[in-house]
């Protein structure tokens, strides 16, 4: 199946970001906008530490701007991860199994796909959009297996779910 299916965060998620990027940068600017109106009252630590925290939330913005650019996409044999500064591939091969994780913050479901090796470690955590959920479990049941965790958060217990609980 060569065909490319793309899938992206969902709007909670996206909104987060623009939130992250909007906020440090507003605060940027207030710190910005203080320091130049009264120069006489800064001495230079506070002008360093002005620097320091202005180059934070520089990060800040930058983090906010990743979040809105990550999204992942099935591309033949491999499963390719899009990211701001660089993409990573994951070939079906090297992969065993799926999950599906659904994080709840503040009202607003935030949805991953969790790709597994055959050792079953986490190797990734990829963002989906709930209603998009459905078509990527389909495809990729195609080629690899549902993980279900029968554990906790803090002490997981993966497992296959073709497999019986022992």
């Amino acid at each position: 199946m060569d065909t490319r299916i793309e899938f992206r965060a969902s709007l909670p998620k996206r909104a987060l970001g623009w939130f992250v990027c909007l906020g440090a940068a507003f605060a940027l600017i207030a710190m910005m906008y203080a320091i130049a109106t009264h120069p006489e009252a800064q001495t230079p630590p506070e002008l360093l530490s002005g620097a320091l925290i202005g180059l934070f939330l520089i990060g800040f913005m930058v983090a906010g701007i990743a979040i809105q650019h990550v999204y992942w996409s099935i591309e033949g044999d491999a499963i390719i991860s899009h990211r701001l500064f660089k993409n990573k591939r994951y070939p079906l091969s090297e992969l065993a199994g799926f999950g599906h994780t659904i994080v709840i913050v503040a009202v607003f479901p935030l949805a991953h796909v969790d790709l597994y090796n055959p050792d079953m470690k986490q190797i990734a955590r990829l963002p989906i959009s709930i209603k998009d959920w459905p078509k990527a479990e389909a495809r990729l049941a195609e080629d690899l297996r549902y993980v279900v965790n029968d554990g906790s958060p803090a002490l997981p217990r993966y497992r296959f779910a073709d497999t019986p609980k022992i």
